[in-house]
């Protein structure tokens, strides 16, 4: 994949004074989204950037209309090929982009958002059909977890990575007990980088992982992301507590896969730090 040749095609799909640039998203590496500047018109636009991809653009383009008129999303405009590739194509939204701070004061906002699209019953009676927590959290959390711990292998010290594995598999095993049947429209990932700040409103953004499944998916992201681990921030249910249990691992397996995978030497320390500092604080929790 050239980031280079795709930013190109955009640019001649959208014509001779479209003026388009690549944004790289927190990881570095693998999205394909893109500033666009057409006239005097300032565009945004996400390019499918693999198969996966491309099925969860062709599901957010489906139910565009919805998530804009009920649940903070942005207006698609356009749905374009690109070299091959589906494009979605956005209006610029001139907002702040939230930070863990500004998100943790306007937490209860961004809960309510979440709670009407987890209540909106139409939506996601288009999106599929019901599911179980146990499958859910499978696809959420430990497929990429699985994914994660061969990227990283040869990166970490043996003894490290087998211990990955095991709590990737305790973990698995925390999550084929969750069986009951879940039929919501969830997010996916709505962490602070995926909301825009507006004085009387929010933006959700990036709704790549808009599927059916369980609603505390979308709670415990955002708990863990504005509000933080401390047990006291969490209710005691079981489902809670396997999440909050499987956010901590992200905090280690996904971002050291991050820091294999980059090669931007900055990111790569950030990177490097950010999984040792996940590590500590797993350790020291579920030690």
């Amino acid at each position: 994949m050239s980031v280079r040749r795709v930013r190109d095609a955009l640019a001649a799909v959208l014509g001779p004074d479209a003026h388009v640039e690549h944004r790289v998203n927190h990881t570095g590496t693998d999205k394909l989204s893109f500033a666009v500047q057409v006239g005097g018109q300032r565009l945004w636009a996400k390019v499918a950037a693999d198969a996966d991809e491309e099925d969860s653009m062709a599901t957010w383009a489906e139910v565009a209309g919805l998530l804009a008129l009920r649940h903070a999303a942005p207006e698609v405009l356009d749905v374009l090929s690109v070299d091959g590739r589906t494009a979605l194509l956005f209006p610029y939204i001139d907002a702040r982009p939230a930070t863990r701070s500004t998100l943790h004061e306007r937490y209860d906002e961004a809960a309510e958002l979440l709670a009407g699209l987890h209540a909106d019953r139409e939506l996601a009676e288009r999106l599929g059909q019901p599911t179980t927590t146990a499958a859910c959290f499978r696809t959420v959390w430990l497929e990429r977890f699985e994914a994660d711990l061969d990227v990283v292998e040869g990166y970490v010290a043996k003894d490290l990575h087998a211990y990955l594995e095991d709590q990737v598999d305790l973990l698995g095993s925390l999550v084929a007990a969750l069986d009951d049947e879940v039929h919501a429209a969830v997010h996916g990932d709505p962490w602070h980088e995926n909301f825009l700040l507006e004085p009387e409103r929010l933006w959700l953004l990036d709704w790549e992982d808009l599927a059916v499944g369980d609603p505390v998916v979308d709670d415990a992201i955002l708990r863990h992301d504005a509000v933080g681990t401390d047990l006291h921030h969490w209710p005691e249910e079981p489902t809670y507590e396997v999440a909050r249990r499987a956010l901590m691992l992200d905090d280690v397996v996904d971002v050291a896969a991050d820091w294999v995978e980059n090669a931007e030497p900055l990111v790569r320390r950030q990177k490097e730090a950010a999984y040792l500092a996940g590590l500590e604080g797993y350790r020291d929790e579920f030690s």
